[in-house]
């Protein structure tokens, strides 16, 4: 009776088993469950891949170099004194914007006031004495021609006229130069333009010189330079659309999405020893007043202008260990490898030097999923392709 339950217990566990073992798939298949598998698969569509399209297209666009540059003013002017003096007046305050000829500084000017005044009495004088010997030599005349005088007093008289108007003269002069200087105690801005800290204040001692300290300095905003340095290779085609007037800068500053540009004015008369660049210079409308010496912005520098370059969106570009290539969909709707050969990118576009034909489409997303040959789907074409 034991063995009897042994047994049975034993044909149940192997029914068990087996059935698990068929239910995963370790049983041979029958013949016709393997035909209606196997004509289920053949009968299922195929799946299409969703893509963004984007079609290659001819435009013009600039041939350029992108770079960082550094913002300078065309000119920064440190304005010094002429005189030494005391300050009386600062007419203007930290960091103001300035016109040329605007009052900067007053210096105390009551001593020169005091000796122009005391040149203008000499002059004064000057001028009686010389009517005065005017008159005398009038009247030494009148009585030689009536015998009574001889040629000497006359010849005297006319000395000192002539005495008298060199006097004039030279005090004149003198009294020119005390205006001359008197200008000098007001300090006028030589540019327009923004001046930085005023260091000085009321009652504060200004002393001249090639040594002493600026008073100001005044730099140039609007036009204000834009200097890149530029690689020798390209120092000659730069220069040739520079005379052509073609070879402009664009640029932006970090943190904005405004772009300014201007043309190139001016290039470095030599290449920095260190880096073997050569410093272009272009100069840039700045009013109102954006950028601000000694900022790094992101630079374009745009040789010319390129027509009839076919370019693609920059996201439809592919690597491997081939190169670079991209998924071009057909009229059936499947997408094809092609390698592409670039010529260079900018503003968010790749010009193509090979590999495509302008109105071919190209696939800008969804590309992780494809495969040569895969049939895909449109999304959407992305917008301006």
């Amino acid at each position: 009776m034991k063995r009897a339950v042994l047994l049975m217990g034993f044909f149940a566990a192997v029914a068990a088993v087996a059935a698990v073992y068929w239910l995963a798939g370790g049983l041979p298949m029958r013949a016709a469950d393997a035909q209606d598998a196997q004509g289920s698969s053949r009968h299922r569509p195929e799946a299409a891949i969703p893509v963004v399209l984007a079609q290659a297209k001819r435009m013009t666009l600039p041939i350029d170099f992108a770079t960082i540059g550094t913002i300078q003013p065309i000119a920064s002017i440190p304005v010094t004194a002429q005189v030494s003096g005391t300050v009386s007046r600062v007419a203007v305050g930290d960091g103001a914007n300035v016109k040329q000829g605007d009052v900067l500084i007053e210096l105390d000017a009551r001593l020169i006031d005091t000796q122009i005044a005391q040149g203008q009495a000499t002059v004064a004088k000057d001028q009686a004495n010389i009517v005065k010997a005017q008159r005398d030599l009038d009247r030494v005349n009148h009585l030689l021609a009536s015998k009574v005088e001889t040629l000497e007093n006359a010849a005297d008289a006319q000395t000192t006229l002539d005495l008298a108007k060199a006097t004039l003269a030279s005090d004149q002069a003198g009294l020119d130069n005390l205006r001359i200087q008197r200008e000098y105690y007001t300090i006028h801005a030589p540019v327009t333009g923004r001046i930085g800290t005023v260091p000085v204040k009321p009652g504060s001692t200004i002393v001249d010189g090639a040594q002493a300290s600026p008073i100001v300095t005044i730099n140039v905003f609007d036009p204000i330079y834009a200097a890149v340095g530029i690689p020798q290779r390209m120092l000659a085609d730069l220069a040739e659309d520079k005379a052509q007037g073609m070879a402009k800068i664009s640029l932006t500053v970090p943190g904005r999405d405004d772009r300014l540009e201007g043309p190139v004015t001016a290039i470095d008369n030599a290449a920095n020893a260190a880096t073997g660049l050569v410093t272009a210079f272009a100069s840039i409308p700045n009013s109102p007043e954006v950028l601000w010496p000694g900022e790094i912005v992101n630079v374009d520098v745009i040789f010319r202008d390129q027509a009839d370059a076919l370019a693609i969106p920059n996201q439809a570009i592919q690597t491997n260990q081939q190169g670079s290539f991209v998924y071009a969909v057909d009229a059936s709707q499947r997408a094809h490898v092609k390698p592409v050969v670039i010529d260079r990118t900018l503003r968010g576009m790749t010009v193509i030097a090979s590999g495509l034909n302008e109105g071919d489409n190209v696939v800008t997303d969804g590309q992780l999923l494809l495969s040569n040959g895969a049939l895909v789907s449109i999304k959407q074409a992305m917008e301006g392709q």
